[in-house]
């Protein structure tokens, strides 16, 4: 088993202010501005995952690319064809996206439901993503990953800059030990958030933005 494997299920997914991590945390990462804590969990064997790192981003700009999903491919580790399958409304959305993992093991694949709201006092962005396991059938060789949550807090920093948290807790499903997935779990969401504080960067003036998002 690599660190690789891993990484494909952590960088499928996408992170208040700055916070002292809970009493069953442990900081396992903390590089480059990006920390990420690795916390027991009682409902699973898998350990909960929080990230935190700040992007020069406003709260809409920030907005419009957790809302790019075909964009996932380009900073998402392994993303196969993410797409919307279902629009509800410019806040809420179904997507799918496969990812491709090392021979022997079957792809992976997931079905988010996404909904994405603001705080109309302090403008804190949230987005709360769900998997929905029989949204779709499930394709041959390709093993559907049975529960995911997670949820990003996105907040007002300096000018210019939010604050992210992510939490998140997966069960990627298959034959995958725990001690195995959490021995490899600081090292890939370090990658993802860092590919995506990246991507952000290089877009300098030329982001997008959500409208529908207030910035502070």
């Amino acid at each position: 088993m690599t660190y690789s494997f891993w990484t494909l299920f952590i960088g499928l997914l996408m992170l208040q202010g700055p916070i002292l991590a809970q009493d069953n945390c442990v900081l396992k990462k903390d590089d480059d501005g990006i920390k990420i804590y690795l916390c027991e969990n009682e409902d699973s064997n898998f350990k909960t995952i929080i990230a935190e790192y700040e992007v020069p981003a406003t709260l809409s700009q920030y907005a419009a690319i957790v809302l790019d999903i075909a964009s996932y491919k380009e900073w998402q580790y392994k993303a196969i064809d993410p797409h919307i399958v279902k629009k509800v409304s410019d806040t809420e959305l179904y997507y799918y996206t496969e990812v491709q993992a090392p021979w022997p093991v079957n792809n992976r694949d997931l079905i988010f439901h996404l909904k994405m709201k603001q705080d109309v006092i302090n403008k804190t962005l949230t987005v709360e993503l769900t998997e929905i396991p029989d949204f779709l059938p499930e394709k041959k060789n390709v093993i559907r990953i049975p529960k995911a949550h997670s949820l990003l807090t996105v907040t007002p920093a300096s000018k210019g800059h939010v604050y992210v948290r992510y939490v998140l807790d997966i069960d990627p499903g298959g034959a995958i030990p725990a001690w195995i997935a959490n021995m490899f779990a600081a090292q890939a969401p370090w990658n993802t958030f860092n590919n995506f504080r990246n991507r952000v960067i290089a877009q300098g003036e030329n982001r997008s933005s959500a409208p529908f998002i207030e910035d502070y």
